[in-house]
């Protein structure tokens, strides 16, 4: 798995693992504007 090169100031989609929702931003949020939870980069795979 080769490692996705992202170009700053480009939109990213995150997503919330408690609750699911799916955002668009430029930074990583610090939690999910719904319920609070933990929040990840959709582009990063996980382990």
């Amino acid at each position: 798995m080769r490692d996705v090169e992202q170009d700053h100031g480009e939109k990213t989609p995150y997503e919330c693992f408690a609750c699911g929702k799916v955002i668009t931003a430029v930074s990583q949020p610090e939690n999910c504007q719904d319920c609070g939870g933990e929040m990840r980069n959709r582009l990063t795979p996980l382990e």
